[in-house]
């Protein structure tokens, strides 16, 4: 049986997706039924997530081993050569203070560009026939 095949009795009917004992009822709509009961439907929802958790679980534990194989090698944040903020660390001396930058002068736009942002406003003003009023 592949995947998705449906499991069926010697009589050919339809047997239920998680217990495959009890046939499946004829299906009202189109969508054919997966389970004898909602009770059945149910616990296959359960397992499904039972599943999902164990194969993220697992997926979480194949890493956590990858690092701490890789701790054993010597390449851990936690070797002796790293630095911590627990260890001491020598005292620098102060550093020479930097004057504060000169304020900026007020930002001047050239007259070329008032007199193209002007030009272009009147000739938008008279394309769109805008008054004044």
């Amino acid at each position: 049986m592949t995947k998705h095949e449906t499991p069926r009795d010697a009589a050919g009917h339809r047997l239920c997706e998680h217990c495959q004992k009890t046939p499946v009822p004829e299906s009202l709509g189109t969508k054919p039924r997966r389970y004898c009961s909602r009770n059945c439907r149910q616990r296959a929802y359960e397992a499904r997530r039972t599943r999902e958790a164990i194969v993220t679980a697992v997926a979480v534990a194949v890493a956590h081993d990858r690092r701490t194989s890789r701790d054993a090698e010597g390449t851990s944040r936690d070797a002796p050569l790293a630095s911590s903020r627990d260890v001491p660390q020598p005292a620098v001396p102060p550093a020479v203070p930097v004057p504060a930058p000169a304020p900026a002068p007020p930002a001047v736009l050239p007259l070329w560009e008032d007199a193209e942002i002007e030009r272009r406003v009147a000739g938008h003003i008279a394309r769109e026939g805008i008054s004044g009023e």
